[in-house]
């Protein structure tokens, strides 16, 4: 634990101005490097594996290919770009399912 403290305090000290905190924050396109990768594999994923072209947003003809993409697992952001939460396809919870799992776990309780 404890290592949210770091990128926070990186952060803080290049808005400051100060040199650790030019050597060691990250900018925006280097978050996006480390996280895009994983969001074009879903992606591929939902697509039958197929091979996804991973852009470079640093260069603006690219990056406004993506200006209008919010296709994700959050209903609230995707709009009518809603991708599902697994690749299986959408998981239908049984009604009473989390009451009976709540039932197990008290009678698991009992004698504890």
């Amino acid at each position: 634990g404890g290592a949210d403290f770091y990128p926070t305090h990186f952060f803080i000290e290049k808005i400051l101005g100060n040199e650790i905190g030019k050597k060691y924050s990250i900018d925006v396109y280097a978050a996006v490097d480390m996280c895009i990768c994983g969001i074009l594999a879903y992606r591929s994923i939902l697509n039958g594996n197929i091979p996804v072209d991973v852009p470079d947003l640093r260069d603006p003809a690219q990056r406004e290919k993506f200006k209008n993409d919010h296709a994700c697992t959050f209903p609230y952001e995707a709009g009518d770009q809603l991708l599902p939460h697994n690749s299986f396809g959408v998981t239908e919870i049984p009604e009473g399912a989390y009451e009976e799992q709540k039932r197990l776990w008290l009678e698991s309780q009992q004698g504890k």
